[in-house]
This record gives C-alpha cells, sequence and structure tokens, in this order.
C-alpha cells in the first residue's frame, strides 16, 4: 500500500505545475499550498486529515479529476468508506482511464461488503495494468469475499510472481490455500466419506496427530478396496511421506508405523503399476506425477482441471487438498521469512491469541506491531476488541479513538466505541458511533439494532426498542434478545406476541443445549478413541 501512496502524491507533483498555470494566480497559490500540506498529512498517515485538504483543493479546482482521485483515496484510508466510492467515481465521470481511481473503487467496494460490485472495476484495472501486483492482491481479496478460493489463490500465486518478496501476497497465498483445503476437504467428507481416498486422506492426518495405530488400521481399510492402480498410488504416495519429513513431520510415535506401513506397501506387486509420468499423462496421472515430483502448483492445477470435468471426483479431491497443503506451508514460511518483526506478522499471531481467548498475549502482539506501525489498523482493531474481551474499558476507548483519528468513518471502529459506551450506560453519547454504522457490512448490523435497542428502552420509548429488537433478531444465539422483546411485548398488553417471543426464545436455548451435548460427546468420542 506505501507504493500506491506514493504514487498518489507523485501524481499530484507531476500536475501541480498545470494548475499553478491557470489565470488566478492567488488560487494557484492557494492550491498550491493546500497540495502541500495534502502530501505532508498523507505522509505521516493522517489520512482523514489529508483527505479534508484534498476537499478544499476540489472546491478550488473542482474540473482535475486526479485531485478527486486523490481525496477518494485519502478518504478511503480514512475509513471513510461512502465518501470515498463518489469521490472516486466522480474522478471517472471525468476520466474513465484513470487507473487508482479504479483500484480504489474495487477496494472501497470489498471494504464496504460488496466485492460483487469490486470486480468490474478490478478487472478494467487489470487490464490497464496487467502487470501490478496491487491490483491482484486487491482481485484476490474480491475473489476470497466472494467465496472463490481457487480463483483467490491464482491471482494470490500471480501477486508473488510479480513481488516476491511481498508479505502481503504470501501470506494471502497461503490463507487462500487453506480455504482450498477446507473446501475440497468439506466436498470429499460430505460426497465421498467412505472412499478410498477420503480414508487415505485421514490416515494422514492422522499420522500427523500422532496416532499411528488408527492411521494404520483406516490404511488397511482403504487398501483392502483399493484396485492395483490406486494400491500403487498410495505406495508411493506413502514413500514420499517417509523421504520428506521436512516437507511432512510427524510425531516420532507416528514414524515407526510410517516405516512398516512403506515396506508393507513397497513390497506389494501392485508397485509396477504406477503411473507412467510422462507428458501423455491423464489428468489425475499428472496431478500425482506433479505431486511426486515437488510440483505442488502444477498438481493442484491438473486437479482442479479434473474438477472442472468432475466436481466430486474423489481422486480429483485427494491430489487437491494434498498439492495445497504443501503449497499453504510454504507460502506461510514464506510469509514467516519475509515478515519476522512485521505488523502482519504479530497482527496474525495476535488475532491467534485472541481466537484462542488468551487476551493478555493478544495484546503482547499488537504492542508489537504498534511498535513497528503506530497507526496498523489491524493491531489497533484487535487490541479494542481484546481490551473488551478482558472488561478494560477504559484502554479499550483509549486505543479507539487514536483509531478512529485515521479512520472516522469506520463502521466496525464505531460499533466498538458505542459498546464500550454502552456498557457504561452512556447511550446518548453511543448514538452518534451507532449512526455511522448504518453503512457498514451486514453481519454488524443486529449488533448495532441490539444497543439501538437498549438506548430505546432505557430512555423509554418502548416502541422505537421493540422495532430495533425486532430488527436484533438475526443476531440472537442464545434466546437473550427474544426474551427482551417478549417482556416488552408485556410491557405494551400483546400477550400473544410476547409468547411466541418467549416461546422462541426457549427454543433457541433448547438448541444451543442439544448443540453443546453433541459437541462434548464427539470430543469424549475422540479423547476416547486415542
Amino acid at each position: 500500500m506505501s507504493q500506491l501512496i506514493w504514487r498518489v502524491a507523485f501524481s499530484v507533483s507531476l500536475f501541480a505545475g498545470v494548475l499553478c498555470a491557470c489565470p488566478l494566480r492567488g488560487q494557484a497559490q492557494d492550491l498550491d499550498g493546500l497540495l502541500e500540506r495534502a502530501r505532508a498529512a498523507q505522509s505521516s498517515g493522517k489520512y482523514a486529515e489529508a483527505a479534508a485538504i484534498y476537499a478544499q483543493a476540489t472546491t478550488l479546482a473542482p474540473a482535475t479529476p486526479e485531485l478527486w482521485s486523490n481525496r477518494g483515496v485519502m478518504e478511503y484510508l480514512a475509513g471513510q468508506i461512502g465518501p470515498s466510492i463518489i469521490s472516486l467515481k466522480h474522478a471517472l465521470r471525468m476520466r474513465p482511464t484513470l487507473y487508482i481511481p479504479m483500484l480504489f473503487l474495487g477496494k472501497g467496494y470489498i471494504q464496504s461488503g460488496k466485492p460483487g460490485l469490486a470486480l468490474p472495476y478490478l478487472n478494467k484495472a487489470h487490464s490497464l495494468q496487467p502487470n501490478d501486483p496491487e491490483v491482484f492482491l486487491t482481485l484476490a481479496k474480491a475473489d476470497a469475499a466472494l467465496n472463490k478460493p481457487r480463483e483467490a489463490e491464482s491471482a494470490f500465486a500471480n501477486a508473488t510472481r510479480l513481488t516476491p518478496d511481498s508479505p502481503a501476497a504470501w501470506l494471502g497465498l497461503g490463507t487462500a490455500s487453506l480455504r482450498v483445503i477446507a473446501a475440497d476437504g468439506e466436498e470429499l467428507a460430505t460426497t465421498q466419506p467412505q472412499s478410498v481416498w477420503a480414508r487415505a486422506l485421514f490416515a494422514d492426518e492422522l499420522l500427523a496427530q500422532g496416532r499411528p495405530l488408527e492411521a494404520a488400521d483406516t490404511y488397511n481399510d482403504a487398501l483392502a478396496k483399493a484396485t492395483p492402480s490406486q494400491h500403487a498410488t498410495f505406495a508411493r504416495t506413502v514413500s514420499w511421506l517417509k523421504f520428506h519429513p521436512d516437507l511432512f513431520p510427524i510425531p516420532a510415535n507416528s514414524q515407526t508405523a510410517l516405516q512398516k506401513l512403506d515396506e508393507q506397501l513397497s513390497s506389494a506387486p501392485s508397485k509396477a503399476s504406477w503411473p507412467t509420468c510422462d507428458a501423455a499423462s491423464a489428468l489425475l496421472d499428472a496431478a500425482a506425477c506433479a505431486f511426486w515430483a515437488g510440483d505442488y502448483e502444477r498438481s493442484a492445477a491438473q486437479a482442479d482441471e479434473a474438477l472442472k470435468r468432475s466436481p466430486q471426483d474423489p481422486e480429483a479431491l485427494y491430489w487437491s487438498i494434498k498439492s495445497n497443503e504443501r503449497m499453504a506451508v510454504a507460502a506461510l514460511a514464506r510469509f514467516e521469512d519475509l515478515a519476522p518483526r512485521s505488523a502482519f506478522a504479530f497482527d496474525m499471531v495476535g488475532d491467534l491469541y485472541r481466537d484462542q481467548r488468551q487476551m493478555d498475549s493478544a495484546l503482547g502482539e499488537y504492542r508489537k506491531a504498534l511498535e513497528v506501525d503506530p497507526h496498523d489498523p489491524g493491531a489497533l482493531l484487535g487490541s479494542v476488541v481484546a481490551d473488551i474481551g478482558t472488561s478494560r474499558l477504559d484502554e479499550a476507548a483509549a486505543t479507539d479513538k487514536i483509531a478512529l483519528a485515521d479512520r472516522p468513518q469506520d463502521a466496525q471502529l464505531n460499533l466498538l466505541m458505542a459498546e464500550v459506551l454502552a456498557a457504561n450506560f452512556h447511550y446518548a453519547e453511543a448514538r452518534p458511533y451507532l449512526a455511522k454504522c448504518a453503512a457498514g457490512p451486514p453481519e454488524i448490523q443486529p449488533r448495532v439494532h441490539l444497543l439501538l435497542a437498549h438506548a430505546d428502552a432505557e430512555e423509554g420509548s418502548t416502541e422505537a426498542a421493540i422495532r430495533e429488537y425486532q430488527l436484533a433478531l438475526p443476531g440472537d444465539q442464545d434466546g437473550s434478545i427474544h426474551f427482551q422483546l417478549s417482556r416488552l411485548y408485556r410491557k405494551t398488553g400483546n400477550v400473544v406476541l410476547a409468547q411466541k417471543a418467549e416461546d422462541q426464545a426457549k427454543a433457541l436455548i433448547a438448541q444451543r443445549r442439544a448443540n453443546a451435548t453433541i459437541e462434548m460427546r464427539e470430543m469424549t468420542g475422540g479423547a476416547a478413541s486415542r
């Protein structure tokens, strides 16, 4: 992103002289001063200030599309996504071939939860500058948001080829590969759970988990049903696992089992039926051969081509998962090499700690990220969430204010500030922040409406509170919102709706208990099987 910001600043310097040649000398001098101030603000990360200065500049020179473009970019970086989209579209109406507005319109629509609207702009940007890694990174994010992990993976891979030293590209590639694995794994488990390919894949996982007896039983179960060709394929794959401990590390208690399994399979007569691995190999043979040769990207591509023809083919899913596992490991290792002390790396580790509810450890990682970049949005946001999670509301509010100075229109930051204020019963102060969440992504809206409902109820506006609670119902996971709505219905004398809401609350509670029971059975069953 920093390279893009430099390009924005450079574009201003290129046309500043032209602007200064306008007849109104005083106006040109004023504009020169504004541009200098804008460059200083953006270079120090004060994007909201830079956006405000560019807004003044567009008033002085409203017919200059580059000014509108830079205004839109600064508004985007300040979290003012709605105004950013308006400014960038205005720039394109004046000059439809500007690359930067196309790219940042794509970013803006992704940020606002509308990745489908981003694609036309990003595709046009790609046609203008096909070798710009930034457009590949942004296209990848759009594809990921549209649940197209393979397309995202391809775009991130292109970005790594263009910028092999980009931590963001390698992190994105690793993450996209993991999403491909998850999607293919779910497909295989749903449609072909008893296939020899699914069983062999599960056996590999058991080895990695240090469960060698179960792994051996699972492999033998698969081999009992395997054709001679499948038997040979598994023999060669197990041999590959054994001879590549650096790529397939397993616990010590699994190593003996893997050795015995390799000896068992290697002595079988079906070994002679291994794929020939020549140029004329069929798709899935080519996927297997590329995997054994260490060309995991080609293996994945061959498996992907087979899946286009037959989306539920268990062998194609098997090779896609196997090759993407190796690609994900390599990409994430490359990311760690490139960014051992980057804000990116600290953010990622902090997020992992936060997911595990280890908030103090998460905060420690976010502090490291902020030492590298005091304006790092991921670390600021993560710190606020972690502080709220540990009831450090004063610390959360202080950090949120710092983040909002850079991104005053960011819906999530505004919602978190409202959460802190509502927790202290400062509902009137929370309302302006909630108002800025209206244009935020759909997933936060139930929480926004819930806080508004609390505010209305606290202020005695029962009907308004009921309307807000109704809008918050999609976010009710434990029946609590239905119960609160039920009480308000009773308060207004509507016993029928009150009873209905209460019944729905009880149903949600029962469902949650059932889910918890199932989860506990699975956990204890898994533990017992070990």
